[in-house]
């Protein structure tokens, strides 16, 4: 194999998602092949593993409907969005493997790696594997995962005079329903493990960018994206769209409760949805910040460089031009001095000058901005005509 294929190979085998104990038991059970994640199959099967069975324990028992919605499972909105919740956390594994494939290909196809980068890079991978399956990690969502199940579930219940469907607090005593026991034994568990899943991986994701940006990258001052060549690093967020959008729904879905049912105002929530879409876009730019100090040090660097070669050019321009003097020994660098390469040169040192200290680009916010306000929109649906949400958000889009 030649050098160029190694490098591709080496980048086609980036992963988040095949490594841990759970991804060897699922590999076990064949839910998982060597070469396939089968994300849309298992997203199906763990979608209906965690409701179906708690809705027949549901119709069993009478709570499937009811007169007060807390008693009602179909009238949770909640559960719905926790099974939308889980399906999305699964399908994310397909999409975020190609993406850090294709991610981990543009270091290799722009030339960006040194030959002493190449070890570290493979260093990188090594260790964020060796972080992102740790089994002591897994293990401590799973605990943390059950007991914030109960206890999620067991303040609800006591709040709410007679319970909801999972169940009851009689003198401190939890009395469970069987949709009860099968929400606290799958529903929620599965939905908090998989969640601390995501976000362990994204702190161990902001790791080997931290690795990445101490790496001796070949970056150009002049490059048109304006981050070096990292513009491609910025779109990294689109990564994690499904993750947002899952944390949306949640949301979304705890807001429709208390606008349908408790009569609550949807301006109220107003700022909290705001928030949280700022929270999510500032937690998803700071990784990022990792390649400050070294886009930073481009900038000076490049502007050093390109002012000394644009007074050189600009003296030996004169000279030729205008004043008709002796051309300086030191401008013969700087080839023909003629308007077009003084036109190319205003121009470098134009990109230079506008490099960012943060390679953000819009192509990796607007998508992750687009899929939190979706199922916000459909809360609002709820409350708006249709035919005045869509006047209103024509108002705010550029069409």
């Amino acid at each position: 194999m030649d050098l160029k294929g190694a490098r591709d190979e080496a980048a086609h085998n980036w992963s988040f998602n095949r490594v841990g104990p759970f991804h060897a038991l699922q590999e076990r059970l064949g839910l998982i092949t060597g070469t396939d994640l089968h994300a849309g199959r298992r997203a199906v099967l763990f979608a209906a593993l965690a409701y179906v069975p708690m809705l027949l324990l549901a119709l069993l028992q009478g709570y499937a409907l009811g007169e007060h919605h807390e008693r009602a499972l179909l009238f949770d909105f909640g559960a719905y969005a926790t099974v939308v919740a889980i399906a999305a956390f699964v399908l994310m594994e397909q999409s975020s493997d190609w993406r850090m494939r294709v991610m981990m290909h543009k270091f290799v196809a722009q030339d960006l790696l040194t030959a002493a980068d190449r070890p570290r890079i493979e260093q990188a991978r090594r260790v964020m594997e060796q972080r992102t399956g740790a089994w002591w990690a897994e293990a401590v969502l799973l605990v943390a995962a059950y007991v914030l199940a109960y206890r999620w579930q067991f303040a609800v219940a006591q709040r709410i005079d007679g319970g909801t469907w999972v169940g009851r607090v009689v003198d401190g005593d939890f009395q469970l329903t069987f949709a009860g026991m099968w929400a606290l034994a799958v529903l929620m568990p599965l939905f908090l493990f998989l969640l601390g899943r995501w976000l362990w991986r994204f702190y161990t994701w902001g790791r080997l960018l931290r690795d990445i940006a101490r790496c001796e990258l070949r970056l150009v001052a002049t490059h048109a994206d304006r981050c070096g060549g990292l513009a491609f690093v910025g779109q990294y967020p689109k990564t994690y769209m499904l993750f947002v959008f899952a944390l949306s729904t949640i949301v979304s879905a705890a807001v429709a409760k208390q606008v349908m049912y408790a009569g609550a105002s949807l301006l109220s929530f107003k700022f909290a949805a705001i928030g949280m879409v700022a929270f999510l876009v500032v937690c998803f730019v700071l990784p990022l910040f990792a390649f400050t100090p070294r886009l930073t040090r481009l900038k000076f660097d490049g502007l050093t460089l390109y002012s000394g070669l644009i007074s050189r050019h600009n003296l030996a321009f004169e000279a030729k031009w205008l004043t008709g003097s002796e051309r300086p020994p030191a401008a013969e660098a700087v080839g023909s001095p003629d308007m077009s390469s003084l036109a190319d040169l205003s121009l470098s040192y134009d990109l230079v000058k506008r490099i960012l200290p943060v390679p953000i680009v819009k192509e990796g916010i607007v998508p992750l901005i687009g899929v939190a306000v979706l199922p916000m929109l459909v809360v609002v649906a709820t409350q708006v005509p249709l035919r005045q949400l869509l006047a209103s958000l024509k108002e705010l889009l550029p069409i």
